[in-house]
């Protein structure tokens, strides 16, 4: 099965200019998903995953949008990567690890991330790329990493971690002993990698992730350019004719002669495109940095990428998995047809986003591809703050989202480097393409899982819009519609009617409108809502706190509160571990504001944390029915 085939295309989908979206509803969406990642974290520092790496990856997100290091979710994601990766054998893992570790910028780290560096050279493929396991550290090796890392150990003779030279300025003397020494083994070739298919074929999506992990390696003294100038050649050899990368190539296919028809899983995807870009780009940066050893006195801190025709034939086809923004800029309503993210959608997201900041890129295709893609994202995320594809569970689909509207760059240094490529524009078909070798026509790129909104349908999860058969409902949906598209100065109006106008049609459409509006028009929009209940009688405001839409759960708890009905306090302390945070945070407003007490939980309280809180209300209600 292709992994990132795509359902539908949806580039392209507007033909006028539009402004950028609105920083403050970026900056709402950023905050609303570090709150939902860290609400995942388990008690004991994981993301929900059998692989160390999707907690490594949710540590980095947090990190890149500005968690303190000292913040519980880290330090407990910090403890439990570094027990876990030491001895992980799966690429993911040992990159995501290398990353997050970097990032945290603890020097007591260093023999850690040797380590897994060294495990990430000894798993590429003689091809050049990798699959899903690498090595794993022997226990002797294991022991010996835990000891450096011990920051309360005497030093006998070991290497003191806080003299090595600022990273980015260490050379292979360096490292330890016995780094130098497995380095010399992998140089001979003489690692065994027969167990754990190591030697399986390998595929872009595991490569494009030990990509960026060896670009980050190179700063500890670990040579690893011979092995991204492997990847330079290993992604030219394997580009597509239409100049975009497949999820894999076989030994059997990459010995074919460019052309031949391609069998099995070959297809260009949208994802691994934007791997194979990352290669080149590594590619030259490991050249640069060979160009740098050899001078002799003479300046050398640039690399002209701009005849690497892999590189401009790669571009102009990621441009067609590209659309234009619609022009979602905070002073207008949400665009009513932004398309559904599901599936992969997210994966591709931050792999475009990594290869366009790296690439200096602010167009590809002359397309705005941050603007489509924060567009996207702000349209697709859940009521809860989180964004939900195929690696939802694991928070994945979250820290890729937030990655990538956070344009997180950790290869600033590669930034700096390439010189010369500007936006190709998008692929037109002519004779020739890569290589020279007679290209008709090139495929039209999609990101998997991302396609057409469908009708009745929203996506923050609000109420699904009902069959408008009634008089009353069609005008009620009337004027939700023409608040959607109404410009913040002519909401009010519009919002007066929906708050006020008697009929239960009036509130489905205020439900529904809800999750079509921009984070202010949602606010609005939500207050009217809370307003609105207030007419209702309690037992009706009891029923509504088990609707199965979370905006009527959410403005029934405010209505309650408003209402003064202390008696549905015990309903009320149900809903702090609902589902949706926003319930969950609506109910513990009101409980304080019934009671004028706070026992919690705070918005990115753990698991346990809302549990004892939970508690703490329970017996505080125990005793109110007491006295």
């Amino acid at each position: 099965m292709r992994p990132l085939l795509l359902a539908l295309v949806v580039s392209g989908l507007a033909a006028l200019p539009a402004r950028a979206v609105d920083k403050e509803a970026i900056n709402d969406a950023v905050d609303r998903g570090v709150a939902s990642l860290k609400k995942m974290q388990q008690d004991d520092g994981r993301w929900n995953h059998a692989e160390i790496g999707a907690t490594a990856l949710a540590g980095l997100a947090l990190l890149e949008c500005g968690v303190a290091k000292t913040d519980k979710a880290i330090t407990k994601a910090a403890k439990k990567v570094r027990e876990e990766s030491i001895k992980a054998k799966e690429t993911y893992s040992i990159t995501l690890s290398i990353l997050f570790l970097d990032r945290l910028d603890d020097t007591n780290d260093t023999p850690l991330i040797e380590s897994l560096l060294v495990r990430l050279l000894a798993g590429q493929h003689a091809t050049g790329g990798w699959s899903y396991n690498c090595p794993t550290a022997a226990e002797d090796e294991v022991k010996r990493i835990k000891t450096e890392m011990d920051g309360t150990r005497v030093l006998k003779g070991g290497r003191d971690l806080k003299k090595l030279p600022a990273k980015g300025k260490r050379k292979t003397e360096d490292l330890a002993e016995e780094i130098q020494e497995q380095l010399k083994v992998i140089d001979k070739g003489l690692i065994n990698n027969a167990d754990g298919g190591i030697l399986r074929t390998p595929d872009n999506s595991n490569t494009q992730f030990a990509t960026l992990a060896l670009w980050v390696g190179r700063r500890y003294g670990v040579p690893t350019q011979k092995a991204m100038i492997r990847l330079h050649t290993y992604f030219s050899k394997t580009q597509n004719e239409d100049g975009g990368w497949s999820y894999i190539r076989s030994d059997a296919v990459m010995r074919m002669p460019r052309g031949a028809p391609m069998p099995g899983l070959q297809g260009s995807t949208a994802a691994m495109t934007c791997a194979g870009l990352l290669g080149l780009a590594v590619g030259h940066g490991a050249a640069l940095d060979v160009k740098k050893a050899k001078a002799k006195g003479e300046k050398v801190d640039k690399q002209d990428v701009s005849k690497d025709a892999g590189l401009k034939a790669g571009l102009q086809t990621l441009a067609t998995a590209v659309g234009s923004p619609l022009g979602w800029d905070g002073t207008g309503a949400k665009p009513n047809n932004i398309p559904a993210a599901a599936g992969k959608s997210y994966y591709f997201f931050w792999s475009l986003e990594r290869v366009a900041v790296i690439l200096n890129l602010k167009t590809i295709g002359k397309k705005d591809w941050y603007s489509w893609g924060a567009e996207i994202l702000l349209g697709n995320q859940r009521l809860d703050g989180s964004w939900a594809g195929e690696y939802a569970a694991s928070g994945a689909d979250t820290s890729f989202a937030l990655l990538f509207l956070k344009k997180s760059n950790l290869a600033e240094d590669l930034s700096s480097a390439i010189t010369g490529l500007t936006d190709p524009g998008e692929r037109r078909l002519k004779a020739g393409g890569v290589g020279g070798t007679g290209l008709k026509g090139a495929s039209k790129l999609t990101p998997s899982g991302l396609g057409d909104k469908k009708d009745g349908e929203t996506n923050t999860g609000s109420k699904t819009r009902p069959a408008l058969k009634t008089a009353e409902q069609k005008a009620a949906f009337k004027v939700a519609d023409d608040l959607v598209k109404a410009k913040p100065e002519g909401r009010a109006a519009l919002i007066k009617r929906l708050r006020e106008t008697k009929g239960v049609a009036y509130t489905d459409a205020l439900v529904y409108v809800i999750g079509e509006l921009d984070a202010a028009g949602r606010r609005e929009a939500r207050a009217a809502l809370a307003q609105r209940f207030t007419r209702l009688k309690g037992t009706t405001l009891r029923e509504y706190l088990s609707d199965k839409d979370a905006e009527v759960r959410r403005a029934a708890a405010l209505a309650i509160a408003s209402k003064e009905l202390k008696e549905l306090c015990p309903d009320l302390i149900k809903c702090l571990d609902d589902s949706e945070g926003v319930v969950a945070r609506a109910a513990h407003a009101a409980l304080k504001e019934l009671s004028g007490k706070d026992f919690g939980p705070k918005a990115d309280a753990t698991p346990a944390q809302r549990k004892k809180a939970i508690a703490d209300w329970q017996t505080w209600w125990k005793k109110q029915a007491r006295e």
